[in-house]
């Protein structure tokens, strides 16, 4: 818990900052709302094999597209939050500005990467759409899966990208 200590979380400022970060948590509790479900659905799974012989179709199916959305949706808030894991053995003896600039560095490599993804996935949502693939037992298309996804990525661009900028100009910290 002191990663978190020292580093603080991004609030948001101004109506772009706030816009933002209203996006993240809205977004983040559908993905907590899809793991809620999951849960659910694997409950009702191992209970009705278990007792009834009868699980529910697909489960394994599901609980593969619904984790991937899931995670996908979380990411952005978690950058927001800093919640993501910081690595910081080496720069334990940095001082503070090296630390914000190497910070911030990594908050535009993950932006970059993160638009990236973004476009490969959508890329990759189309190809399925395209060749109608589909799941093994129930057949569910496999393409809606990444619905999800690509706007989660690219929250997490625009995230990435105002946590670089507070860290460059020290603004919006907790």
């Amino acid at each position: 818990m002191a990663e978190s200590l020292e580093h603080p979380l991004i609030v948001a400022s101004g109506p772009f900052g706030r816009t933002v970060e209203a996006a993240c948590a809205s977004l983040a509790m559908l993905g907590g709302a899809i793991f809620l479900i999951e849960a659910i659905m694997s409950v009702v799974s191992v209970v009705g094999r278990a007792l009834f012989n009868l699980p529910v179709p697909g489960d394994y199916e599901l609980v593969q597209m619904m984790s991937a959305m899931g995670i996908a949706m979380c990411l952005p808030y978690c950058q927001l939050r800093k919640g993501h894991v910081f690595v910081d053995f080496f720069t334990l003896w940095a001082p503070a500005a090296l630390k914000r600039l190497l910070d911030s560095l990594a908050a535009l490599l993950l932006a970059a990467s993160a638009f990236f993804l973004a476009w490969r996935v959508w890329d990759g949502m189309l190809e399925m759409r395209e060749y109608g693939e589909t799941s093994m037992v129930i057949a569910l298309p496999i393409w809606w899966g990444y619905v999800p996804v690509v706007p989660s990525f690219v929250l997490l661009g625009v995230a990435a990208l105002q946590t670089f900028v507070c860290e460059v100009t020290g603004e919006g910290e907790a």
